[in-house]
């Protein structure tokens, strides 16, 4: 038997192991006491930190309590700390001192009778030993009684933190609405706390309206009174009122304009659309009337049935740097700025920019025409026009009225946007007598934003000497080898240009315009009609193509009507007359591949056929070949009317800035001459082909300016019609139509 030594096999814990956990417990005490220690220390400077900021709100806090304006105690009197204060806290000593600083006042710090700044920015500062704390706050002072008004929706206390979408420069004014005692009736006025109230249909609920004879007339039914919104003296905002269509006598306020100006964007809406059934796209509502998204207050009213019916928004400026209006104080117009002048502070430069457009027409599968779809085919395809202005690279508001603005509304063209330029052309001369202005109307300006109250009227017709605004597109101007934009001149303009368009401001009266441009060597030219467009294509040939001339023939009894373009592209080609009532017409033309082109021709005139419409051509030869096509375009004419008369505008009639005359779509074109002045006679003469047909005709603005605000009458001796236009049925044209129409005043108020 083997015997086992137990003394041997014995095991224990040796001296080095227990040497090493003594270390690593130690090091693991030592860590956590630092930790502690850390963390005490954090604490204490946190709790000193939000102590300190504690001290300093209360003090902001303490200021921002003041509730009146006057005396030792009053807001005028809130001053810097003359010395710090000493705060004993949990933790430490804390010294307390405020700065207080008047900040300058907008435009109404020039008024002698001011007493006071409209904002102090205070910076409280609470410190110890080993930091600080800086709290700073902008304080505005309102009346007590404005704040408790404003806060059960009275309104008439100052909005500090109004949201706004447009630069402040307008706000929709939430109706004051209460709740009755039982047994009211509907419709009927309420007086409580003298306050009037219109009881609604449910007969348990009151609406604040105010008495439309204490208000100012303004125009379509709107009244307008202004209004102290900003504690400041002086009434800088303007309120604007609908009439109740319950009770005529009361007016219910609708939207506050801000910056102490009311602008005006007017224009015609022209209809070559039908709906569904046939009827005018006009007898829907195009335009919003929601002023907190769009800032807008429009007013388009169409009668059934019209295709052309004019609309106006109104939007809100900013009259911080003037000038000051015709008027003296309290009786300066809306459109205007006031007397001094002045505006809320919260106001951004120059007020409101933003879009005027049309709604529902994408949806109802329609296009809306502008300036650029007159020219080619469009970048984009918009349903409205975008305003702004710009200063020193910065966009700010319009603060500029603008008129003639018109629309145009065709058909869809499935998106394809040649057949929609096509379409907008072929329309706009359709209905004749007006100019579409471009997709950005853009305010150049370098310095303050100054109210300008000179109506813009570019593209108003009847004024050959308006100078208007000429937006073109250029093509094939980017090569390697040249380092400066073309050279743009056209006659009787100022042009600037870069590699892509130019910008021409145009005084004419000429029926056909040309544009010239030089680029790299080569030189491009195109003609437009500026009644009906606003530019045209310049096309630089490419230098590494060959580049050809074609020219051709028109001739028939209508030939003079004719136009030539280079089809796809839609370049139009110049016409020239041979005094054998036969026209030549050119083009320039770039080959690439393939190497043939497409001539178009187009008619003018109603009822005009011309063949062939379109012809190919090759290209062939040496660049700078000039290519004559064998068959001449032929254009033969069928049965016209005439539709003429004179406009007869009354001695009172004295602030009409568009005058329209239009026959039904795609049954002929109309031209108006005369001036649209008071105690004046317009002409026109429309050339129709036999069949139905109706006249319109229509005028912007449909009401008299002044305090004296009365709707337009327009009558052709047997229809009447109060308002923007007239509706005339022609019946069946057959042969030559008079129809003299009189605008005077009437006696319905706006």
């Amino acid at each position: 038997m083997k015997l086992i030594n137990p003394i041997k096999n014995s095991t224990g814990i040796g001296l080095i192991e227990v040497l090493i956990t003594t270390v690593v417990v130690a090091v693991g005490l030592l860590a956590i006491a630092s930790l502690q220690g850390d963390l005490m220390n954090s604490s204490g400077l946190n709790k000193t930190h939000a102590e300190a900021k504690a001290l300093c709100d209360t003090k902001v806090e303490e200021l921002r309590d003041t509730i009146i304006k006057a005396g030792a105690s009053g807001y005028d009197a809130i001053a810097s700390s003359a010395a710090n204060e000493s705060i004993t806290g949990t933790n430490e000593i804390f010294s307390r001192g405020w700065v207080v600083a008047n900040l300058p006042n907008p435009a109404s710090a020039v008024l002698a009778d001011q007493t006071g700044p409209v904002r102090k920015r205070i910076s409280a500062t609470c410190s110890w030993a080993s930091g600080q704390v800086v709290v700073q706050s902008i304080l505005a002072f309102e009346d007590i009684g404005a704040s408790g008004l404003d806060a059960i929706g009275q309104n008439s206390g100052i909005d500090m933190n109004d949201p706004s979408t447009n630069a402040n420069s307008s706000e929709e004014i939430k109706p004051e609405i209460i709740d009755l005692p039982p047994g009211q009736t509907d419709g009927s006025i309420y007086s409580q706390d003298g306050k009037t109230y219109l009881v609604t249909a449910s007969g348990t609920k009151g609406v604040r309206v105010y008495s439309c004879g204490t208000l100012t007339p303004f125009e379509h039914d709107l009244f307008t009174r202004r209004v102290n919104r900003d504690g400041v003296v002086g009434d800088e905002a303007i309120e604007l009122f609908e009439k109740s269509t319950v009770d005529t006598s009361y007016c219910i306020p609708k939207i506050r304009f801000n910056g102490g100006v009311i602008i005006p964007i007017r224009g015609i809406v022209h209809s070559a659309a039908t709906d569904g059934n046939n009827g005018p796209l006009l007898d829907v509502n195009l335009f919003t009337f929601n002023a907190t998204e769009s800032g807008t207050y429009c007013i388009f009213d169409p009668i059934v049935g019209a295709k052309s019916a004019p609309y106006v928004c109104y939007v809100g400026g900013n009259c911080k740097f003037g000038p000051a209006g015709t008027a003296v104080s309290g009786n300066v117009p809306v459109t205007e700025c006031p007397n001094p002048t002045f505006s809320a502070a919260k106001v951004g430069p120059g007020g409101w920019r933003g879009k005027v457009g049309l709604l529902g027409v994408a949806a109802n599968d329609k296009n809306v025409c502008f300036a650029e779809e007159l020219t080619g085919e469009p970048a984009t395809l918009d349903t409205a026009r975008n305003y702004y202005t710009r200063n020193n690279g910065l966009n700010e508001g319009i603060n500029k009225p603008y008129s003639c603005h018109d629309f145009l509304i065709i058909n869809g063209q499935n998106n394809n946007k040649r057949k929609i330029s096509e379409e907008c052309t072929d329309q706009a001369a359709a209905i004749g007598g007006f100019s579409l202005a471009s997709k950005n109307i853009q305010r150049d300006i370098t310095g303050n934003n100054v109210f300008d109250p000179v109506i813009n009227t570019g593209y108003c017709q009847g004024n050959p000497d308006t100078s208007q605004l000429i937006i073109g597109t250029i093509e094939n101007a980017n090569s390697a080898n040249a380092s400066t934009a073309p050279e743009v001149t056209v006659s009787g303009g100022n042009c600037t240009a870069t590699t892509t368009s130019y910008t021409c401001w145009l005084t004419t009266a000429e029926a056909s315009v040309t544009v010239s441009g030089s680029y790299d060597g080569r030189t491009a030219s195109c003609s437009f009609d500026p009644a009906i467009a606003s530019g045209c294509t310049l096309s630089f040939p490419l230098s590494d193509n060959p580049t050809y001339t074609i020219t051709g023939l028109i001739n028939g009894t209508s030939a003079n009507s004719v136009s030539v373009s280079l089809d796809l592209s839609g370049i139009p080609c110049t016409n020239m007359a041979n005094g054998d009532g036969t026209y030549s017409y050119s083009c320039t033309v770039t080959a690439t591949d393939p190497t043939t082109v497409t001539l178009a021709a187009k008619s003018s005139v109603i009822g005009t056929t011309v063949t062939p419409t379109t012809q190919t051509v090759t290209l062939s030869g040496a660049s700078g070949t000039t290519i004559t096509v064998p068959d001449p375009f032929s254009a033969e004419g069928g049965a016209t009317y005439t539709v003429s008369g004179s406009i007869n505008i009354g001695s009172l009639v004295d602030n009409l800035t568009t005058v329209t005359v239009a026959v039904d779509t795609n049954m002929g074109a109309c031209t108006l001459t005369g001036s649209h002045s008071a105690d004046t006679a317009d002409s026109y003469s429309c050339t129709v082909p036999g069949g139905s047909n109706h006249l319109t005709i229509a005028i912007s603005p449909p009401c008299s300016s002044g305090e004296d605000t009365m709707r337009y009458e327009i009558s052709d001796g047997t229809t009447i019609m109060d308002g923007g236009s007239l509706l005339i049925d022609l019946g069946n044209v057959g042969g030559p139509v008079s129809k003299d129409i009189t605008i005077t005043k009437s006696q319905t108020s706006c």
